[in-house]
């Protein structure tokens, strides 16, 4: 794709975007459904036969944003008052929905148990946009919506060291448990510092700051460099723009001018918005341009594999219940159904090398079952989280240990897939 294709394929992109958006809101429907079916049309016309959702592009251009949007919005004493089920539900659930689902599709695909697992640690990473779009249309608690977003949000990040782990460990590379384990920690760790130190050295220069425009390009440079910088230096950078966000956004915007502080954050929410929005048009269009009408099957079976390793949330519920974290049954249930997978799946799958063991039935899988949530085939939502009785009524008890209103990303309910 040359220069100017790719320009103009972008600005096509955007401008169907906000025509899509302005359908949605007159015609009442999902809005990221609605993006999604129009990139299956996009695909199946092929109309942008080069648009394509390239792992390098999500992972380098849309992923920093999205994750440093998120955690710029969650503060430290809200996570520090639930850390117990969001720490649990993070470590133990990725690792149990990883090896849950690692074992069922080696045995039931006949497909080497490294590949499997390296399968189960790419759907493990979770999509919460599209449930707290229903959180707040039902009135549910904020305290369901934080444990949500922060699990989302660092399961991300342990879900993609995992990954790179085992995908060592299933191309050949001599692995122990406990060599896999020090990887593990080096990759984690070290994103968690590096991000961390870029945000406190990003909040001390917005102290000697008070122009709005430099201090937008300050966290700009924050976001896209802490990811950078961890790649360059072979840790996390994941990590390292979830710590980068939170540090500023606990840290760099309380020196911040109210006014600048607002700006920031339209910035931010601006470009999350339009990520999401360019993304889910090119899931759709992906899904058409890898085919996917000869594994329905694999489809349906993976998105049933998805929600039982999901399911690992009602034991460690247990263990959270029984050491203070207090997490009732209707919640659970929010946790597992609205534990959607998506983009940052599918552009792990997509970036799985030619060699790699039972690579195109892993793509086939993944990506089908992308396109198989996202016609609605979990069924409605908001029918299920009123059938759950979250809303309203439960306010007192969900607001406890909550962080404040987050602003709202648009109506990216009835779908979710970016991860």
């Amino acid at each position: 794709m040359n220069h100017l294709n790719a320009n103009t394929q972008f600005s096509w992109l955007l401008l169907i975007a906000f025509v899509v958006a302005l359908l949605a809101k007159r015609l009442r429907v999902p809005y990221a459904l609605a993006l999604v079916v129009t990139g299956l049309a996009i695909g199946t016309a092929r109309l942008f036969p080069q648009a394509h959702l390239e792992p390098e592009l999500l992972f380098t251009v849309f992923l920093p944003p999205l994750l440093f949007e998120s955690a710029l919005h969650l503060h430290l004493d809200s996570l520090r008052r639930n850390w117990k089920p969001i720490a649990i539900y993070t470590l133990a659930g990725t690792f149990g929905s990883t090896f849950i689902v690692g074992y069922l599709v080696a045995s039931l695909l006949a497909i080497p148990l490294a590949s499997a697992l390296v399968f189960g640690a790419l759907i493990s990473a979770t999509d919460p946009i599209s449930v707290i779009a229903i959180f707040k249309k039902l009135g549910a608690g904020r305290r369901l919506t934080l444990i949500m977003e922060a699990e989302s949000l660092f399961n991300d990040g342990v879900a993609v060291v995992l990954f790179s782990v085992l995908s060592a460990a299933a191309l050949g590379a001599s692995a122990t448990l406990g060599s896999g384990a020090l990887q593990f920690g080096k990759l984690v760790i070290g994103g968690v510092v590096l991000g961390a130190l870029i945000g406190a050295v990003a909040s001390r220069m917005h102290r000697d700051l008070d122009d709005h425009q430099v201090e937008i390009m300050l966290t700009s440079l924050a976001a896209f460099g802490s990811y950078l910088a961890a790649e360059a230096l072979h840790v996390s950078g994941v990590m390292a723009v979830v710590a980068a966000g939170l540090v500023i956004g606990n840290f760099g915007q309380n020196v911040m001018t109210p006014g600048i502080r607002l700006a920031v954050t339209a910035f931010w929410e601006y470009a999350g918005f339009v990520v999401n929005s360019l993304v889910f048009l090119l899931i759709g269009i992906e899904v058409v341009a890898i085919g996917w009408r000869d594994k329905i099957g694999i489809a349906l079976g993976a998105a049933l594999l998805v929600l039982l390793g999901r399911s690992v949330i009602y034991p460690l519920s247990l263990l959270v219940n029984r050491i203070g974290g207090e997490v009732p049954r209707a919640y659970q249930h929010v946790l597992v159904w609205g534990g959607l997978r998506g983009a940052l799946s599918m552009a792990l799958v997509l970036g799985l090398p030619i060699r790699f063991p039972a690579r195109e039935t892993l793509r086939g899988g993944d990506l089908r079952r992308g396109d198989f949530l996202a016609v609605g085939a979990r069924f409605d939502n908001r029918a299920a989280f009123k059938s759950f009785e979250i809303g309203r009524k439960r306010g007192a008890n969900s607001q406890r240990g909550a962080t404040p209103e987050q602003p709202d990303h648009g109506d990216f309910s009835g779908v979710g897939l970016f991860g």
